[in-house]
């Protein structure tokens, strides 16, 4: 895979459902410091971002954050993180494939077509099998055919949220006053800022996804920095925009001021925000939501099937898991398992909760992360970095 195609798995990771669902909810949180919370949430992405970016151009293997806490802290250090790293990507996988058939019924429902049910499962759950069986087959085919699937589907929900931003900006231009929408900035005081930051902060993972793909990407000891620090300047931005338009462009119901009326709208905000805007403009920001969860689901199938082949490799799993495909030189024992837990966490599981526990073994991750690079630094010194981070100890820290 080329810079271009491990950026886009890390934006499309990043872009997932998050800023979609999430949006409204955060801003009757925070108020117009939702800005503020998605800026706070970028700063603190970024720093550990900066350990994935050196020590995914130092060591290239398939396990990312496992491999490097693996190498650099004592037993079972390695052998949980891995079970971390492999269980929270698998639940998100099941969290959007699940994403994707709610959206799939939002789209009906705009459109006025009755929902279809199949035998013993909804349609949301038919169509979550469905999809994880397609982008499965798709990380089977090769890396590069996972890196075109990815670029094809994020480069399509970029356009779709920018045509938003594009027209919020307009109706913002348009109407005079639209800074009232901002004052008092600060509605909800710190307190609502750093509960914006918990609700979103999902929505800036998969970055990380990147370092697992140096083992299959050309030159890696350049090209994931670059990655990293790429994914975040350009969705960073993007999410910023969707908060300013979101709130200074639409026109809430009486009586109420902006951020109460996204709130009220919860998941649905950006998509009545949207409506305001473009006539069929809602329908647009739903199709989005769809390549949203598509794209997410491409790379973290990707990342959770490379993080059960690296366990396999080290024997931490059976080793038939980490098998390599002869013709396609694909790990496809390991995505198969993966695919297999996907779907039957999305079909039987209360994935909700579950979803909740996936969210503190990432937070867990990337603390070991952070001091394995702090370790490293000490036990190998002479790996050749791509990138170094500055006032190692502190920034780790």
């Amino acid at each position: 895979m080329r810079l271009m195609d491990i950026t886009m798995i890390g934006v499309g990771a990043m872009i997932g459902a998050g800023i979609f669902v999430l949006t409204g909810i955060a801003a009757g949180v925070a108020g117009p410091a939702l800005l503020l919370a998605f800026f706070l949430n970028g700063a603190v992405a970024l720093l550990t971002a900066m350990a994935y970016a050196e020590l995914g151009s130092a060591i290239h293997g398939a396990g990312g954050g496992y491999l490097w806490i693996k190498r650099s802290l004592p037993d079972p250090s390695g052998f949980l993180a891995g079970w971390m790293d492999w269980f929270a990507h698998a639940v998100a996988c099941s969290l959007y494939a699940l994403g994707f058939g709610a959206y799939f019924r939002l789209v009906l429902e705009f459109l006025s077509i009755p929902e279809i049910s199949f035998g013993f499962m909804s349609l949301e759950k038919w169509l979550a099998v469905v999809c994880c069986v397609i982008f499965s087959y798709i990380n089977f085919s090769g890396a590069s055919e996972t890196g075109k699937a990815g670029n094809f589907v994020t480069v399509g929900k970029i356009a779709i949220i920018g045509a938003f931003i594009v027209a919020g900006l307009w109706v913002m231009i348009s109407r005079p006053g639209w800074q009232v929408s901002f004052k008092p900035f600060l509605l909800n005081g710190w307190g609502g800022v750093f509960a914006a930051m918990g609700l979103t902060f999902i929505a800036f993972e998969g970055y990380e996804i990147i370092a697992q793909t140096s083992e299959e990407v050309q030159n890696p000891k350049r090209n994931v920095p670059r990655a990293v620090f790429l994914s975040l300047l350009i969705v960073v931005p993007i999410y910023l925009l969707v908060a300013l338009v979101a709130i200074g462009a639409v026109t809430p119901a009486e009586g109420m001021n902006v951020t109460e009326y996204l709130a009220q709208e919860k998941e649905i905000a950006l998509v009545s925000a949207a409506d305001q805007f473009v006539i069929g403009g809602g329908l647009v920001i739903l199709v989005g939501g769809l390549l949203s969860t598509l794209s997410a689901l491409n790379a973290t199938i990707y990342s959770s099937s490379r993080v059960a082949f690296a366990m396999a490799r080290d024997a931490s799993l059976p080793q038939w898991i980490g098998s390599v495909h002869r013709r396609r030189s694909t790990p496809h024992v390991a995505i198969l398992f993966s695919a297999f837990i996907i779907i039957t966490m999305a079909i039987t599981l209360p994935i909700e909760d579950v979803a909740a526990a996936a969210d503190i073994m990432f937070l867990l991750l990337f603390g070991g992360v952070n001091v394995a690079l702090i370790r490293l630094r000490k036990l190998r010194p002479d790996l050749e970095r791509g990138f170094r981070v500055p006032w190692v100890p502190f920034i780790p820290i």
